[in-house]
Order: structure tokens, then sequence, then C-alpha cells
């Protein structure tokens, strides 16, 4: 069975340590005390990954463009074929979007945006209600996201389980079988 090639594993996996990180970050921040400013640590990280995300999806985006994935295997139905694809092209969309609603809705104060305390960030210049609508598009996307996140794990747990099809060796996930499904 063909593979990804080790440089889209490596971002894969980067990546998707980087992305739930940043969602629970997102999710749970209110949770965390802000004495001492732990809340603030949480949201200067939380900020600082999703600025990364956007580089390294635009890594990502062209390093697939260079290395094209490995075709679908035979046994894929038109269905498994359009679903992957499309939750392929909503991940890249959600990992641009998010993060870029995330960077604009930082006009919302006059707080800098320091990217881990490095440098500072420009910030789009946008007003206040622009800022705002891009607050609420972050939330809405960072729920669109977890959906996906869902949706792939589903996916994950049906090759494994249920088709036993030896798919997640394209993701240097165990390793394959002489006798993978024909």
């Amino acid at each position: 069975m063909s593979r990804y090639s080790k440089g889209a594993i490596i971002l894969h996996w980067v990546m998707a340590v980087m992305i739930i990180g940043n969602l629970a970050g997102g999710f749970l921040h209110d949770f965390v005390p802000n004495d001492a400013g732990q809340r603030s640590l949480v949201m200067g990280l939380h900020k600082s990954f999703g600025l990364t995300i956007i580089g390294l999806t635009l890594v990502r985006l062209g390093w697939r463009i260079a290395n094209p994935p490995p075709a679908f295997p035979h046994y894929f139905t038109g269905g498994e074929r359009l679903l992957a694809r499309a939750a392929h092209g909503a991940f890249y969309l959600a990992m641009l979007a998010i993060p870029l609603s995330g960077w604009v809705m930082a006009d919302r104060n006059t707080r800098p945006l320091p990217f881990f305390g490095l440098f500072e960030v420009p910030k789009f210049g946008v007003d206040k209600g622009i800022a705002d609508a891009a607050h609420e598009l972050h939330e809405i996307l960072g729920w669109a996201m977890l959906a996906l996140i869902a949706l792939h794990l589903l996916g994950l747990l049906k090759h494994l389980l249920l088709d036993r099809d030896n798919l997640l060796v394209r993701m240097g996930l165990g390793k394959g079988r002489a006798a993978a499904r024909a």
C-alpha cells in the first residue's frame, strides 16, 4: 500500500498536535485562572501557535502540490473518495480561516500581538465592527474544526475496526500487512 511522503506525515502529525492544543486553549481559556498571568500566557501561546499554523498550512499546501498524495485504494467507493476529498479540503480551509480570523480579531483591542515573545506581529487595522465579526467567525470555525476532527476520527475508526483495511499505514501508523485488503 502506498504511503504519504515522510514530509507530509510529519506535517500532518505536528499540525494535528498544534491544532488540537490550540482548540483546547481556545475553548478552555476561560477556565484558566487569571491571577499571575496564566490566562495571558495561554492566550499568548494560542495566538502564536495560530500564526504558526497559518505558515505551516502554506508549507503543507506547497508540499502537497510538489508531492501529490498516494492514490485512493482501488476498493474505495465513489462516495468514500468524495467524502475524503471534501474533508481534506475543509481541513485546509479551516486551517487557514480559523487563525486568520483570530488574527483579524486582534484588532478588537490595542494590546500588541507578540509571536512567542520574539517580535510583534502587525495587525490588519480593521475597525472594531469587523474585528468583532471575525471573533464570532473564529468561534464558529473552531466548533466546525472540532466537528471535522470528530469526522476524521470516525473515519479512522471505520478503517481500523470495520474495514480492517490497513489504510492507517499511509499516515505512518503501524506496519503494513503482507495481505492488505485486495
